[in-house]
Protein backbone atom coordinates (compact mmCIF):
# COMPACT_ATOMS: atom_id res chain seq x y z
CA UNK A 1 0.00 0.00 0.00
CA UNK A 2 1.23 3.84 -0.75
CA UNK A 3 2.46 5.99 2.09
CA UNK A 4 -0.02 8.40 1.45
CA UNK A 5 -3.76 7.41 0.94
CA UNK A 6 -5.59 7.09 -2.62
CA UNK A 7 -8.42 8.64 -1.38
CA UNK A 8 -10.33 10.27 1.53
CA UNK A 9 -13.87 10.64 2.72
CA UNK A 10 -14.64 14.31 3.31
CA UNK A 11 -18.16 15.78 5.11
CA UNK A 12 -19.33 19.49 3.31
CA UNK A 13 -22.50 20.34 4.86
CA UNK A 14 -25.01 21.60 2.23
CA UNK A 15 -28.25 24.43 1.53
CA UNK A 16 -31.31 22.96 2.86
CA UNK A 17 -34.47 24.71 2.38
CA UNK A 18 -37.81 22.74 1.23
CA UNK A 19 -38.70 22.78 -2.36
CA UNK A 20 -42.19 21.78 -3.62
CA UNK A 21 -42.47 19.74 -6.45
CA UNK A 22 -44.75 18.03 -8.57
CA UNK A 23 -44.28 14.37 -10.86
CA UNK A 24 -43.12 15.39 -14.55
CA UNK A 25 -42.62 11.90 -15.60
CA UNK A 26 -42.54 8.00 -14.91
CA UNK A 27 -40.86 4.97 -16.38
CA UNK A 28 -40.99 1.88 -15.14
CA UNK A 29 -37.36 0.52 -15.53
CA UNK A 30 -38.15 -3.31 -14.14
CA UNK A 31 -41.44 -4.35 -13.26
CA UNK A 32 -40.88 -3.44 -9.42
CA UNK A 33 -38.34 -0.64 -10.30
CA UNK A 34 -39.72 3.28 -10.97
CA UNK A 35 -38.12 5.98 -11.91
CA UNK A 36 -39.84 9.19 -10.99
CA UNK A 37 -38.97 12.98 -12.05
CA UNK A 38 -40.07 16.11 -10.31
CA UNK A 39 -40.78 19.63 -11.49
CA UNK A 40 -40.00 22.52 -9.60
CA UNK A 41 -37.53 25.09 -8.05
CA UNK A 42 -34.01 23.15 -7.81
CA UNK A 43 -32.09 26.41 -8.28
CA UNK A 44 -28.73 25.74 -5.88
CA UNK A 45 -29.62 22.42 -4.99
CA UNK A 46 -26.59 20.24 -4.97
CA UNK A 47 -25.62 16.33 -4.22
CA UNK A 48 -21.72 15.83 -4.62
CA UNK A 49 -21.93 12.87 -2.50
CA UNK A 50 -23.11 9.64 -3.86
CA UNK A 51 -24.76 8.29 -0.98
CA UNK A 52 -26.26 11.63 -0.42
CA UNK A 53 -30.05 11.42 1.39
CA UNK A 54 -33.07 14.12 0.97
CA UNK A 55 -36.10 13.00 2.06
CA UNK A 56 -39.61 13.14 0.30
CA UNK A 57 -42.75 14.42 2.44
CA UNK A 58 -45.06 12.34 0.96
CA UNK A 59 -48.43 15.32 0.46
CA UNK A 60 -51.85 14.20 -1.21
CA UNK A 61 -53.41 16.11 -3.81
CA UNK A 62 -55.36 18.46 -1.60
CA UNK A 63 -52.36 19.50 0.95
CA UNK A 64 -51.36 23.42 0.30
CA UNK A 65 -47.97 23.46 0.23
CA UNK A 66 -47.01 26.62 -0.98
CA UNK A 67 -46.00 29.51 0.62
CA UNK A 68 -43.02 30.88 2.93
CA UNK A 69 -39.92 28.81 3.73
CA UNK A 70 -40.94 28.32 7.24
CA UNK A 71 -44.38 27.33 6.53
CA UNK A 72 -43.35 24.60 4.14
CA UNK A 73 -41.12 23.06 6.56
CA UNK A 74 -43.90 23.44 8.61
CA UNK A 75 -46.61 21.57 6.83
CA UNK A 76 -43.43 19.01 5.91
CA UNK A 77 -44.26 17.59 9.63
CA UNK A 78 -47.56 17.17 8.66
CA UNK A 79 -46.66 14.24 5.80
CA UNK A 80 -45.13 11.19 6.15
CA UNK A 81 -41.73 10.97 4.85
CA UNK A 82 -38.62 8.44 3.45
CA UNK A 83 -34.99 8.68 2.52
CA UNK A 84 -33.40 8.62 -1.03
CA UNK A 85 -30.60 9.01 -3.20
CA UNK A 86 -30.84 11.51 -5.60
CA UNK A 87 -30.36 10.26 -9.22
CA UNK A 88 -30.02 13.09 -11.22
CA UNK A 89 -30.79 17.04 -11.04
CA UNK A 90 -30.74 20.82 -12.79
CA UNK A 91 -32.50 23.68 -11.82
CA UNK A 92 -36.11 22.47 -12.34
CA UNK A 93 -36.15 19.43 -12.19
CA UNK A 94 -35.11 16.25 -9.32
CA UNK A 95 -35.16 12.45 -10.54
CA UNK A 96 -35.74 9.93 -7.55
CA UNK A 97 -35.96 6.06 -7.94
CA UNK A 98 -38.61 4.16 -5.76
CA UNK A 99 -38.84 0.03 -5.29
CA UNK A 100 -41.80 -1.03 -5.61
CA UNK A 101 -42.79 -3.78 -2.55
CA UNK A 102 -45.99 -4.81 -0.45
CA UNK A 103 -46.92 -1.64 1.45
CA UNK A 104 -45.45 1.73 2.56
CA UNK A 105 -45.71 5.13 2.32
CA UNK A 106 -43.42 6.05 -0.52
CA UNK A 107 -43.78 2.15 -2.43
CA UNK A 108 -47.65 3.42 -2.03
CA UNK A 109 -46.99 7.11 -3.37
CA UNK A 110 -44.50 5.98 -6.06
CA UNK A 111 -47.03 3.13 -7.50
CA UNK A 112 -50.04 5.36 -7.64
CA UNK A 113 -48.61 8.49 -8.47
CA UNK A 114 -49.20 9.81 -12.01
CA UNK A 115 -48.36 13.33 -13.81
CA UNK A 116 -48.69 15.98 -11.48
CA UNK A 117 -48.66 14.23 -8.06
CA UNK A 118 -47.17 16.08 -5.54
CA UNK A 119 -44.20 15.94 -2.74
CA UNK A 120 -42.02 18.43 -0.76
CA UNK A 121 -38.31 17.66 -1.03
CA UNK A 122 -36.07 18.56 1.85
CA UNK A 123 -31.92 18.02 2.21
CA UNK A 124 -29.64 17.01 1.47
CA UNK A 125 -28.28 18.34 4.36
CA UNK A 126 -24.77 17.91 3.92
CA UNK A 127 -22.75 15.28 1.82
CA UNK A 128 -20.09 12.59 2.65
CA UNK A 129 -17.88 13.07 -0.90
CA UNK A 130 -14.75 10.98 -1.57
CA UNK A 131 -11.74 13.04 -2.65
CA UNK A 132 -8.97 10.79 -5.06
CA UNK A 133 -9.11 7.55 -6.82
CA UNK A 134 -9.19 4.42 -4.20
CA UNK A 135 -7.12 1.74 -6.11
CA UNK A 136 -10.35 -0.74 -6.13
CA UNK A 137 -13.79 -0.93 -5.45
CA UNK A 138 -16.38 -3.04 -3.37
CA UNK A 139 -19.96 -1.90 -3.87
CA UNK A 140 -22.68 -4.23 -2.05
CA UNK A 141 -26.50 -3.69 -1.69
CA UNK A 142 -29.86 -4.39 -2.60
CA UNK A 143 -31.88 -2.31 -4.95
CA UNK A 144 -32.74 0.54 -2.60
CA UNK A 145 -28.87 1.17 -2.47
CA UNK A 146 -28.97 0.68 -6.80
CA UNK A 147 -28.67 5.13 -7.32
CA UNK A 148 -25.57 5.32 -4.63
CA UNK A 149 -24.09 2.43 -6.48
CA UNK A 150 -24.55 3.75 -9.82
CA UNK A 151 -22.94 7.04 -9.11
CA UNK A 152 -20.09 5.49 -7.74
CA UNK A 153 -19.74 3.53 -10.48
CA UNK A 154 -19.71 6.77 -12.02
CA UNK A 155 -16.57 7.73 -10.29
CA UNK A 156 -14.57 4.89 -10.91
CA UNK A 157 -11.10 5.33 -12.68
CA UNK A 158 -10.19 3.59 -15.67
CA UNK A 159 -8.91 -0.26 -15.30
CA UNK A 160 -9.53 0.32 -11.47
CA UNK A 161 -11.42 -3.31 -10.53
CA UNK A 162 -14.74 -3.04 -9.19
CA UNK A 163 -16.47 -5.76 -6.85
CA UNK A 164 -20.38 -5.43 -7.36
CA UNK A 165 -22.97 -7.66 -5.40
CA UNK A 166 -26.51 -6.56 -5.78
CA UNK A 167 -29.72 -8.29 -4.83
CA UNK A 168 -32.89 -8.98 -7.04
CA UNK A 169 -35.30 -11.22 -5.76
CA UNK A 170 -36.89 -11.45 -9.54
CA UNK A 171 -34.55 -11.84 -12.47
CA UNK A 172 -36.19 -9.60 -13.85
CA UNK A 173 -35.49 -7.06 -11.62
CA UNK A 174 -31.80 -7.05 -12.53
CA UNK A 175 -30.05 -3.88 -14.37
CA UNK A 176 -27.51 -2.84 -16.08
CA UNK A 177 -24.47 -1.27 -14.79
CA UNK A 178 -21.69 0.76 -16.19
CA UNK A 179 -18.51 1.93 -15.43
CA UNK A 180 -15.02 2.57 -16.98
CA UNK A 181 -13.26 0.39 -14.24
CA UNK A 182 -13.39 -3.21 -14.65
CA UNK A 183 -16.14 -4.79 -13.70
CA UNK A 184 -17.28 -8.00 -12.38
CA UNK A 185 -20.69 -8.01 -11.13
CA UNK A 186 -23.38 -10.51 -9.27
CA UNK A 187 -27.08 -11.07 -9.18
CA UNK A 188 -28.18 -12.63 -5.81
CA UNK A 189 -31.59 -13.32 -4.52
CA UNK A 190 -31.58 -12.56 -0.61
CA UNK A 191 -29.88 -11.28 1.68
CA UNK A 192 -28.33 -14.00 2.92
CA UNK A 193 -26.92 -14.93 -0.29
CA UNK A 194 -25.56 -11.54 -0.50
CA UNK A 195 -23.60 -11.95 2.86
CA UNK A 196 -22.35 -15.42 1.97
CA UNK A 197 -21.10 -14.18 -1.38
CA UNK A 198 -18.94 -11.47 0.66
CA UNK A 199 -16.36 -14.40 1.09
CA UNK A 200 -15.72 -15.21 -2.40
CA UNK A 201 -14.82 -10.75 -3.38
CA UNK A 202 -11.31 -11.06 -4.13
CA UNK A 203 -8.59 -9.84 -2.39
CA UNK A 204 -6.95 -6.50 -4.39
CA UNK A 205 -4.02 -4.86 -3.52
CA UNK A 206 -4.07 -1.50 -2.59
CA UNK A 207 -6.23 1.07 -1.62
CA UNK A 208 -9.48 0.51 -1.66
CA UNK A 209 -13.04 1.84 -1.26
CA UNK A 210 -15.98 -0.40 0.28
CA UNK A 211 -19.55 0.31 0.27
CA UNK A 212 -22.36 -1.99 1.69
CA UNK A 213 -26.00 -1.08 1.70
CA UNK A 214 -29.16 -2.68 2.31
CA UNK A 215 -31.27 -4.21 5.10
CA UNK A 216 -30.41 -3.02 8.51
CA UNK A 217 -28.79 -6.83 9.13
CA UNK A 218 -26.12 -5.92 6.68
CA UNK A 219 -23.86 -3.89 9.29
CA UNK A 220 -22.67 -6.86 11.07
CA UNK A 221 -21.51 -9.57 8.46
CA UNK A 222 -20.14 -6.09 6.63
CA UNK A 223 -18.44 -4.56 9.40
CA UNK A 224 -17.35 -8.09 10.41
CA UNK A 225 -16.10 -8.85 6.95
CA UNK A 226 -14.31 -5.70 6.20
CA UNK A 227 -12.52 -5.80 9.29
CA UNK A 228 -11.33 -9.42 8.54
CA UNK A 229 -10.09 -7.69 4.81
CA UNK A 230 -7.89 -5.04 7.09
CA UNK A 231 -10.12 -2.39 5.63
CA UNK A 232 -10.07 0.64 8.14
CA UNK A 233 -13.90 1.27 8.70
CA UNK A 234 -13.43 4.95 9.18
CA UNK A 235 -12.63 4.85 5.16
CA UNK A 236 -15.19 2.76 4.42
CA UNK A 237 -19.26 3.30 4.16
CA UNK A 238 -22.01 0.51 6.08
CA UNK A 239 -25.23 1.45 6.14
CA UNK A 240 -29.25 -0.32 6.89
CA UNK A 241 -30.88 1.55 4.34
CA UNK A 242 -34.22 0.12 5.77
CA UNK A 243 -35.52 -2.31 8.49
CA UNK A 244 -37.90 -5.22 8.47
CA UNK A 245 -40.93 -4.73 10.11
Amino acid sequence: MSSQPAFRLERRPLEHRPRAAAVSRIEDVTPSYRRITLEGDFEGFDSPGADDHLRIFLVPDDAVIEGEPAERIERMREHPSREYTPVAWDAGSLTLDFVIYGTGPASDWAANAVIGSRALIGGPRGSLVLEGAPEWWLLVGDRTALPAIRRHLGAVRPGAPVDVLLVAEDPADEQPLETRGVLTARWLRSQEELVAALGSVPVHEGDGFAFIAAEQSIVAPGRAFLTSRGVDLDRAVIKGYWKHA
